[in-house]
């Protein structure tokens, strides 16, 4: 009998282990991906100040854009890509790499600074997808009204666990991503974890949002 209840308690402590190895795991793939995102801000940011005219009009300069950015770039900057996540998904990762190597350089071997911009976001975005599990991205704005980056990507575990049947078998479920409103009310948490509705992500992906000045 002693024996028994021995095996018993190891058996719980086992399970209990178990459970706190799986948790763990969790919490490291998380903690992974929002160290990444820290890396890939402080990337982009560090790019677009190094061009700062192909991010658009600002204060200082009343408004005045420079000639090479035309009625045809979103929110009158290069910087800006706004893509659903369902077309981001479906660019290989050979796609990008081609239109990396396509960017055009002077007769000096040298990039404008319009094709340094179409440079700098390209490897960029392959950079977000090599460092985020079906990493993707949403940045609106200029240098007049800030510029807002939204990193996506899918997590597995962002499940919820629903009751299906009486006898408390469960299913599980992909969590529905929250969708930022058209008015941007959220504020705290929920304003930096909403996803741009112009993105469309499916159930399962997670967002964070930041905003900077160049």
């Amino acid at each position: 009998m002693e024996v028994l209840v021995a095996v018993i308690v190891l058996s719980i402590g086992l399970l209990g282990i178990a459970g706190l190895q799986v948790a763990t795991a969790k919490y490291k793939i998380g903690s992974s991906a929002r160290s990444s995102i820290a890396i890939l801000l402080s990337d982009f940011t560090d790019r677009v100040r190094t061009n700062p005219e192909m991010a658009g009009p600002n204060w200082q300069t009343g408004g005045i854009k420079d000639a090479a950015l035309s009625s045809s770039d979103v929110d009158d900057s290069k910087y800006t890509y706004q893509a659903t996540w369902t077309t981001q998904q479906n660019v290989t990762d050979d796609s990008l790499t081609s239109q990396i190597n396509a960017v055009p350089k002077d007769s000096a071997g040298v990039y404008l600074p319009q094709d340094l911009a179409a440079w700098d976001v390209l490897s960029w975005r392959k950079r977000v997808r090599e460092s985020l599990p079906q990493g993707a991205v949403f940045v609106a704005g200029n240098r007049l009204t800030g510029i807002d980056v939204t990193f996506m990507w899918l997590d597995k575990d962002n499940t919820d666990k629903t009751l299906a049947t009486n006898d408390g078998s469960t299913t599980v479920s992909l969590v529905a991503a929250k969708t930022c409103s058209t008015a941007n009310t959220e504020s705290g948490i929920a304003q930096q974890t909403c996803c741009p509705s112009a993105a469309t992500v499916p159930d399962g992906v997670r967002c964070t949002r930041f905003s900077f000045m160049p």
